[in-house]
């Protein structure tokens, strides 16, 4: 995670840089109160998510270890996630009143005939 500068005028903060992530297409997730995205997994593609508003948890297992792990992303403390091929990833709001908004950039672009996206386990 880059700093946050911050000053009476607002603050700035750098989220990636081009050497942290693989360019195929930028996404915006919307997630509603009590709802959760994913529970899917990928053969090829890497993830980077960024909470832009509100807060949720991101679930994670790797389908080779089976190691799991709970991240929580939250727009007052920015910071990209990486997923990669082989982990199960499922994002739940937290927030019961309002959306939560997460950018993702995916390191190719979405092909309707080759999606690259299977169903996960429950965990």
């Amino acid at each position: 995670m880059y700093p946050i500068h911050e000053d009476e005028t607002g603050l700035f903060q750098e989220l990636a840089h081009k050497t942290d992530v693989i360019f195929g297409q930028i996404s915006l997730l919307v997630i509603k109160p009590g709802c959760y995205r994913g529970n899917h997994y990928h053969k090829r593609k890497q993830e980077w998510f960024c909470c832009l508003h509100g807060k949720c948890s991101m679930e994670l297992k790797n389908m080779q270890t089976k190691r799991e792990k709970r991240i929580i992303l939250d727009s007052e403390r920015r910071k990209f996630i990486k997923v990669n091929p082989f982990e199960i990833h499922i994002l739940r709001n937290l927030d019961n009143s309002s959306d939560c908004e997460l950018l993702i950039i995916v390191s190719e672009e979405y092909n309707p005939d080759d999606p690259d996206t299977f169903k996960g386990e429950e965990f």
